[in-house]
């Protein structure tokens, strides 16, 4: 699931970074704003995976039960 969640917002960045390379090539003036606002959107992505790092997960993002010893052996 917050693999998922992930990967929807680096969709939405890379669709707001296309807009401002439009901008660029139309000549129209790119506001800070703007690059500010994609800065921190990738920030807390950033935040997410750093905080989510212990953790195991499958391929498709969903967290296997381990036990103590973290083998990484279901339960």
């Amino acid at each position: 699931m917050i693999q998922s969640k992930i990967e929807l917002k680096l969709l939405k960045i890379m669709e707001l970074i296309h807009e401002q390379k439009v901008r660029l090539i139309e000549e129209k003036p790119v506001l800070y704003s703007s690059l500010a606002d994609i800065h921190t959107r990738v920030e807390v992505i950033y935040d997410s995976i750093k905080t989510s790092k212990g953790r195991d997960f499958t391929p498709k993002g969903v967290m296997i039960p381990t036990n103590k010893a973290r083998t990484g052996v279901e339960q």
